[in-house]
């Protein structure tokens, strides 16, 4: 099933830990009707030490996936990743992460609109870049 098919659900963007094999894809895994690789566009991420954080800013891009989830699981998958990321949806001023929605390229092209926790720029200050914007090979490598 298309992520389009899903009216009203909006798919996420993953770039991080909550990516499939990274240690808190259990949040969502198992009720993921669909998903790909995709990329973002004007982001960069940043090692916060076992996390990445992702910061809107122009001419790089993050690589990550984006999964759709099943209509009957989504409000809790949405509730289990905002709280993950620190997010209050009534009371996004006192959140560690906005989430977002942006739009991202998948593999084969396409574009979609999908939610992305984004960090505030103030929280990388003197945080290390991670290469390409893609955390799975950086974790790899560290």
């Amino acid at each position: 099933m298309h992520p389009d098919a899903l009216a009203g659900q909006r798919p996420f963007f993953v770039y991080g830990t909550l990516l499939p094999g990274e240690p808190n894809a259990c949040l969502w895994q198992g009720t993921a009707v669909w998903q790909q690789t995709a990329v973002l566009a004007n982001g960069r991420l940043y090692s916060m030490g076992h996390y990445p954080m992702l910061v809107e800013e122009p001419g790089e891009e993050v690589k990550g996936m984006v999964i759709a989830i099943e209509p009957v699981a989504y409000a809790r998958v949405l509730r289990r990743l905002d709280d993950l990321e620190g997010y209050i949806p009534h009371q996004p001023q006192n959140s560690y992460y906005q989430r977002v929605c942006r739009e991202v390229t998948l593999a084969d092209g396409r574009k979609l609109l999908a939610w992305i926790y984004v960090g505030h720029p103030q929280l990388v200050r003197n945080r290390p870049l991670v290469p390409g914007g893609d955390w799975a090979a950086y974790v790899r490598k560290t």
